[in-house]
């Protein structure tokens, strides 16, 4: 059933990256639908970036076999519609263009009537990799928190995969868009990166000192070791695969498409 997913999914499935001066610093995951493409808002909220690459890949999950680089100003005069990380976290950005007009579309569940335990997959492009991974799981939970109808999955949801279509495999259908991961460590990782950030900022504030020993400034030394150090705590907790994914209904892009057609 997998191969048969992959065969004909892939090809609607695509990378957002960022940059800046050429250089990737972020990117998500979207997939086309009619001439729109999907994906969570915060995959998009890239203030730096200065330009935008989509690319959709081949059978092989590397080959481009589409590709548009936008300006970030450009990329953003696309986007239709959409709601914040607060709230349902989706992004509806208008691709009607010649690059894209051969990418395949997919099917919106049109009801969000799944039983807790059904066999779920996704598509995504995993940690900031230009090649497209498929995983699969079951859907453990469901809940509401502020309005928002959560999926909770068992699967690997890593960084990259936000903005990516989970689906059900029987069908071929979406069922939500994967949006993020939380492992039992999340809460200890985000204390201890707050308190690097914390002594950062209370080394600065001293003013600094005008000693040095082996001409090295304590202070700034201190300053980059806890910057360094936080970079490391947030690169382990980024790269953790062991944890809990989770997706969002489908109920408010539905609505959108309704509102839109």
């Amino acid at each position: 059933m997998l191969k048969e997913l992959w065969r004909d999914l892939h090809r609607s499935v695509c990378s957002i990256s960022f940059l800046i001066n050429g250089k990737r610093i972020s990117s998500g995951t979207g997939f086309r639908v009619g001439t729109k493409i999907i994906t969570n808002n915060h995959v998009i909220q890239v203030p730096p970036a200065t330009h935008v690459i989509v690319h959709f890949v081949g059978a092989d999950g590397h080959s481009r076999i589409a590709e548009k680089a936008f300006s970030q100003q450009e990329f953003r005069s696309h986007l239709i519609d959409g709601e914040p990380e607060s709230s349902w976290d989706y992004a509806i950005l208008d691709m009607e263009i010649d690059e894209f007009k051969e990418i395949p579309t997919l099917r919106l569940k049109q009801d969000d009537d799944i039983a807790i335990g059904t066999t779920i997959a996704l598509l995504g492009f995993q940690f900031d990799q230009s090649n497209l991974s498929i995983h699969t799981g079951i859907l453990s939970s469901k809940y509401i928190r502020a309005g928002v109808n959560y999926l909770q999955l068992d699967a690997s949801v890593n960084n990259g995969n936000s903005g990516g279509p989970l689906i059900l495999p029987e069908t071929g259908e979406i069922i939500g868009i994967v949006t993020r991961k939380a492992t039992g460590l999340t809460q200890q990782f985000d204390g201890l990166i707050a308190s690097f950030e914390n002594n950062i900022r209370v080394l600065k504030s001293t003013g600094g000192v005008s000693m040095s020993i082996g001409g090295v400034n304590p202070i700034e030394a201190l300053i980059a070791t806890q910057a360094q150090l936080g970079q490391v705590a947030a690169e382990i907790q980024r790269s953790a695969n062991v944890g809990v994914g989770y997706a969002y209904e489908l109920r408010k892009v539905r609505e959108s498409f309704a509102l839109k057609s």
